[in-house]
C-alpha cells in the first residue's frame, strides 16, 4: 500500500493516540516525513537524547510502513481516510492554516472533511453555553448569519447550544467550520448528524484527534485552542462562571486574539462569565458595528493594502455602510460634511464610519478632507 506523507503522519498520530507534543517534537527534529522514514538508529538516539521522548513506537510503525506490512487496524485508518475523502494536513503543507501555525502548540496533524478548503479565509469564532437562553440562541444565529453574509467564515465546536445556533445561522447565508472534539469520522452529539452533513455541504469539519477517537472530557477542551487559533476574533455569546466556553476565551487571550462578549445583566447568571471577561479586558458587543470595528483593528488591514477591493477579505472587514462611503471617495479630498449631505446621514454617523475606514487603512486625511488609499 503506497502512502502519502500525510497518511504516514496520520498513522503515527494514531499509534501515539494523539500525543501531539511527542509527534510535533519528532517532526521538528527530523524536519520532514521523508527524513522520519529514513531515520537511522543514530538519528533516533539523538532524538531521544534531545527531547527525552521514546522512539519505540515511531520506529515500529515506520518499519511496518517501509516493509509494506501494516497491521489491520493501520490499514483501516488509511481506508477510512480515503473512503471519507479526508484531507490530512501537516505543518509543512501550504494548505495548513497560517494562523494555526502561530499558536504556541499547533497540531502536528489536522484532519479536514467537506467542501470548504480555504482555511485561511478570515474566521470569527462564536462559542458559549450549551444550556443557552432563548435570547442567546437568537443572538448567536442572527450575528452568525450577518457575519457569514459579509464573507466571513463562522467557526465553532458543533456542541449543543450556542455552537449549534452559530453554525445554523452561518449556513443560512454563507460558510461555517466545525472543530470536533472527536475523530473526523465521528459525530458528537449524535443528534447533530444532520447538522454535520449540512456543514460538509457548505463548509467543513476539522479535527486534531486521530481517526476513531471518541468523545472524552479531555478531547473537547483540547480542541478549543483550535477554534480560537483559527479565528481573528473570538466571540463568547453567553457563559456562566463555570462554562466550558471560558476555556476557549482563555486560549484566545493566550494567543493574543481579539476577545469580545455580549454584556448581560448582572441578574442573568448564565451571562456572568461574560461580565467577568469584560473586567479582564474583553471587548463589548452592543451591535454588529462593534464587531466590524474590532475586525478592522486586526492585522487584516495589512491584507487590505495588497488586495483589490472586490476581494473577500475587503468584503469581510467592512460593513455595508462603510463600503457605501468608500465608493463615494477618490483622490480628491472630501469632507465629512460633504459626505453627510451625499448619504443623507448625520455628520456624527459619517465620522464614526470614517474612523472605521481609517483604522482599516482604506482612507487617510488629506488637507481638509479624506482621500481613498
Amino acid at each position: 500500500m503506497d502512502l502519502s506523507e500525510q497518511e504516514v503522519m496520520a498513522l503515527l498520530h494514531s499509534a501515539t493516540r494523539g500525543n501531539d507534543p511527542s509527534l510535533a517534537a519528532a517532526f521538528t527534529h527530523f524536519g520532514s516525513v521523508s527524513a522520519l522514514l529514513a531515520g537511522s538508529a543514530q538519528a533516533w538516539a539523538a532524538f531521544e537524547s534531545d527531547t527525552g521522548a521514546s522512539s519505540v513506537i515511531y520506529k515500529a510503525v515506520l518499519q511496518r510502513i517501509c516493509s509494506g506490512r501494516l497491521r489491520p487496524e493501520e490499514r483501516q485508518v488509511v481506508d477510512l481516510l480515503r473512503d471519507l475523502d479526508v484531507q490530512v494536513l501537516i505543518p509543512s503543507d501550504a494548505a495548513y492554516p497560517t494562523l494555526l501555525r502561530q499558536i504556541p502548540d499547533p497540531p502536528p496533524v489536522l484532519y479536514r472533511r467537506g467542501i470548504w478548503q480555504d482555511l485561511n479565509t478570515p474566521q470569527i469564532a462564536m462559542v458559549g453555553a450549551r444550556k443557552a437562553s432563548p435570547q442567546a440562541q437568537k443572538l448567536a444565529q442572527t450575528y452568525a448569519r450577518e457575519l457569514a453574509a459579509n464573507g466571513l467564515v463562522v467557526t465553532s465546536g458543533m456542541a449543543i447550544g450556542i455552537d449549534a445556533f452559530a453554525h445554523i445561522g452561518a449556513l443560512e447565508s454563507g460558510h461555517t467550520i466545525a472543530v470536533l472534539g472527536t475523530g473526523i469520522d465521528q459525530v458528537y452529539p449524535k443528534r447533530h448528524h444532520r447538522l454535520a452533513q449540512q456543514i460538509l455541504e457548505r463548509g467543513c469539519l476539522l479535527s486534531d484527534h486521530p481517526i476513531g477517537t471518541g468523545p472524552t472530557p479531555y478531547t473537547f477542551p483540547k480542541r478549543n485552542r483550535i477554534v480560537s487559533g483559527l479565528s481573528r476574533i473570538v466571540i463568547v455569546v453567553e457563559a456562566a462562571r463555570n462554562s466550558g466556553s471560558l476555556i476557549t476565551a482563555r486560549h484566545a487571550l493566550d494567543q493574543n486574539k481579539e476577545l469580545m462578549v455580549f454584556p448581560w445583566s448582572v441578574l442573568h447568571h448564565q451571562g456572568l462569565g461574560c461580565l467577568d471577561l469584560v473586567v479582564d479586558g474583553a471587548g463589548v458587543i452592543r451591535d454588529l458595528q462593534d464587531v466590524w470595528l474590532a475586525l478592522a483593528k486586526t492585522d487584516l488591514r495589512l491584507e487590505l493594502q495588497s488586495m483589490p477591493e472586490d476581494q473577500t477579505v475587503l468584503t469581510a472587514v467592512l460593513s455595508p455602510d462603510c463600503k457605501r462611503l468608500l465608493r463615494l471617495m477618490g483622490d480628491t479630498p472630501v469632507s465629512s460634511v460633504d459626505l453627510s449631505a451625499r448619504v443623507k446621514k448625520p455628520v456624527t454617523w459619517v465620522q464614526e464610519h470614517l474612523l472605521e475606514l481609517e483604522l482599516a487603512n482604506c482612507i487617510t486625511v488629506s488637507g481638509f478632507g479624506y482621500v481613498r488609499l
